[in-house]
């Protein structure tokens, strides 16, 4: 099994756990686990790894106890508990971070990079723009091509951490470019990167209201009741869509100028369901 340090979700550690000691002991069961943690009942931590219960917080000690957690590994779990139970992006993204700067933690060398990637909105920005511009060096020249405008120290720390990912290079003359390597969000804190980045470009978008003139932003809405069938087309449709506008600008040649594309699709309203189960028709 592997280490505590490479999970990023309790529920998956602890299916792991159970499954490494039934391979062994075929006398292992949910109900041991109940017994020596305090459980009410064997079919509770069976609710628990398949998330439809949580762990309580009276509850955390006497598990790290049962599971013969050390000191550091009994903190990295109890704050990842914290972590995947937590209701707000605030608190989730305190608890990540709790987790990340544990030494012992391979989220760190896993994650942490991928994670400060979409924790800044300019990081991504400053990569489309050495697409087209000149850089050297000089990080003040480059800050000021970025609207908002950032520090040069900020442009900086951006370039570092881009070399860093792969995302671009310096070339033998000494300008930066982008290169082919794409980020993955493919790994079990993707939710919460993708929802920093998201919180950030949302703040962005209104304030361009002001810092931009009508023929330099476009925005756009509609609200509209559809089934879920007629939410997954429409959700289909948006990603075709994407796929479509980054098909453009791979294939545009002169590009002069980074842009943001926001899409935000969300309910107004909660669901409707009727006894007779026709979605409320007469």
């Amino acid at each position: 099994m592997k280490s505590l340090f490479e999970y990023t979700d309790y529920r998956k550690f602890l299916s792991d756990f159970y499954k490494e000691k039934k391979s062994s002991n075929k006398n292992y069961s949910h109900r041991f686990i109940a017994r020596h943690v305090g459980f009410k009942s064997g079919g509770h931590f069976s609710l628990i790894i398949s998330g439809k219960t949580n762990i309580s917080i009276s509850y955390i000690e006497r598990l790290t106890d049962f599971l013969k957690l050390k000191k550091k590994e009994a903190l990295y779990f109890q704050n990842m508990v914290l972590f995947n139970q937590a209701k707000s992006h605030d608190e989730k993204k305190r608890c990540f971070e709790k987790m990340i700067s544990s030494r012992e933690a391979r989220v760190r060398t896993l994650n942490a990079e991928r994670y400060e990637f979409y924790d800044k909105w300019y990081y991504s920005a400053v990569r489309e723009v050495l697409s087209f511009y000149p850089f050297r060096g000089d990080y003040d020249g480059l800050a000021q091509m970025l609207s908002p405008q950032i520090s040069a120290s900020e442009t900086k720390h951006a370039i570092a951490l881009l070399e860093r990912l792969g995302l671009v290079r310096r070339e033998v003359d000494g300008r930066y470019t982008v290169t082919d390597a794409l980020i993955s969000t493919g790994y079990d804190a993707q939710s919460l990167c993708i929802n920093n980045f998201v919180l950030n470009t949302l703040e962005l978008s209104k304030n361009s209201m002001d810092r931009f003139d009508r023929n330099e932003r476009n925005f756009s809405w509609v609200s509209l009741s559809v089934s879920p069938e007629g939410y997954g087309k429409i959700i289909d449709e948006i990603r075709e869509c994407r796929r479509r506008i980054m098909t453009m600008a791979a294939n545009d040649q002169h590009p002069d100028r980074a842009y943001l594309f926001n899409f935000q699709v969300f309910p107004l309203s909660k669901q409707y369901r009727d006894n007779k189960g026709d979605g409320g028709k007469p």
